[in-house]
């Protein structure tokens, strides 16, 4: 064994160690101030809003990106490791076939996704109340 890696471990071990806790730390941080935020929110009567859940859209990209990439990149293992040049074509139009299927089902997800916004947004009930405010009409 090379007596130069003791030092060299040494001083790897505070360089790793430290930015690690330190960011632990943080992270504690950050889920306090979250937490306090989310209980005067819901002091003052506002709805708690999680801001880490999927949203319908962000699913549907997902889908639509997510599996063709995750399929090529298999497939892409997969020729890697094959010596047989007859079974990578069949490797890589299987990958096709599922990542042209993966951007069908995103696109529809999407499409879907965007229908049901625009009706609910035609008939959903205003952010404001319409009575709260004081017009001069109404007055008499």
């Amino acid at each position: 064994m090379d007596p130069l890696i003791i030092p060299i471990v040494g001083m790897l071990i505070p360089i790793i160690i430290v930015p690690t806790a330190l960011g632990i730390k943080h992270a504690r941080y950050l889920r306090q101030i979250e937490h306090a935020e989310r209980m005067r929110a819901l002091e003052l009567g506002h709805p708690p809003v999680d801001e880490h859940s999927w949203t319908p859209a962000g699913l549907a990209g997902s889908i639509g990106a997510g599996v063709p990439i995750a399929a090529m990149g298999i497939a892409f293992v997969a020729t890697r490791s094959m010596n047989d040049p007859g079974s990578l074509d069949g490797i890589i139009q299987m990958a096709a076939m599922i990542g042209v299927a993966g951007v069908i089902c995103g696109t529809i997800l999407a499409a879907l996704q965007m229908s049901k916004t625009g009706q609910n947004s035609i008939v959903s009930k205003p952010s404001y109340d319409p009575d709260a405010f004081d017009v001069v009409g109404s007055r008499g």
